[in-house]
C-alpha cells in the first residue's frame, strides 16, 4: 500500500526534527570535549546544520529528498560523536548503533565524556572525607584500650 503525500511529508518533517535534535546534542557534546576534538566536532556540526537547514526548506517541496538528507546528516553527526566522544577518540565510527533515535546515542556519548571528570571529583571528595573521618594512631590506640578495659570488666576480672 503506497504512502500518501501527506505521510511522506510528515516523515520528512519528523526526520528533520530528529536531525535538529542530533545537532543540538552534538553541540552540547562538543562543549564537554577537550580542545582538539572540540573544534572538529563543532566544524562537523556546523556543516551538517547547513544541510539540515536546506532539508527543512525542501521538506514540503521534495519530502523524500529532504528525509534522506536529514537522516544522512543525523547519521554523520552520530558517527562524529562516537569517533570523538568515546574513549578519547579510540572508537571507530562503525561502533555507532544503527538506530532512528540518533540524538539519544549522542546524548549517551556526552554522558560518557563527562564520566571521568565526575569520577575525579567523587574520588577527591572521598579522599578528603576519609582524611577527616579516619582516626589517628593515637585515637585508635585509645579506643582499643577502652575496649579491652570494658571486655575485662565484662568478664569479671
Amino acid at each position: 500500500m503506497p504512502k500518501t503525500d501527506r505521510d511522506i511529508r510528515r516523515a520528512a518533517k519528523r526526520a528533520v526534527k530528529e536531525a535538529e535534535r542530533a545537532g543540538k546534542e552534538t553541540r552540547k557534546l562538543a562543549d564537554s570535549l577537550p580542545e582538539p576534538a572540540k573544534s572538529k566536532v563543532k566544524a562537523a556540526e556546523k556543516a551538517e546544520a547547513e544541510r539540515i537547514g536546506r532539508a527543512k526548506k525542501d521538506a514540503s517541496r521534495s519530502p523524500l529528498a529532504a528525509r534522506r538528507v536529514a537522516r544522512r546528516s543525523s547519521a554523520r553527526l552520530e558517527r562524529v560523536s562516537v569517533r570523538y566522544g568515546t574513549a578519547g577518540g579510540r572508537a571507530s565510527s562503525s561502533d555507532a548503533p544503527r538506530s532512528r533515535r540518533r540524538s539519544k546515542t549522542i546524548k549517551q556519548q556526552r554522558a560518557q565524556v563527562k564520566q571521568p571528570s565526575k569520577m575525579a571529583v567523587l574520588s577527591g571528595f572521598r579522599t578528603a572525607l576519609a582524611a577527616i573521618l579516619t582516626p589517628t594512631d593515637k585515637e585508635q590506640a585509645r579506643k582499643t584500650a577502652k575496649q579491652r578495659v570494658r571486655s575485662m570488666k565484662a568478664k569479671g576480672a
